[in-house]
């Protein structure tokens, strides 16, 4: 049963949860503040989350539409 929970919500530890929502909170007033070509991912604040790298295709689909749109 919590193995289950934990799937898919994540770790139960508190300190995790409090990173992840002060990060989240921060994002959401940091990216109502910029425009939105400069809006950052709510991991940028989150020290001990890992963002996962992308690949070469994936940045130049980024830079492709960012050029078109």
């Amino acid at each position: 049963m919590w193995n289950a929970y934990r799937k898919k919500y994540g770790s139960l530890n508190i300190g995790r949860r409090i990173e992840q929502s002060v990060g989240n909170l921060y994002s959401l007033y940091f990216n109502g503040k910029v425009d939105e070509d400069k809006r950052v991912d709510a991991r940028i604040f989150m020290p001990h989350e890992e963002v996962p790298e992308t690949t070469f295709e994936e940045e130049r689909m980024k830079a492709i539409k960012k050029k078109s749109g």
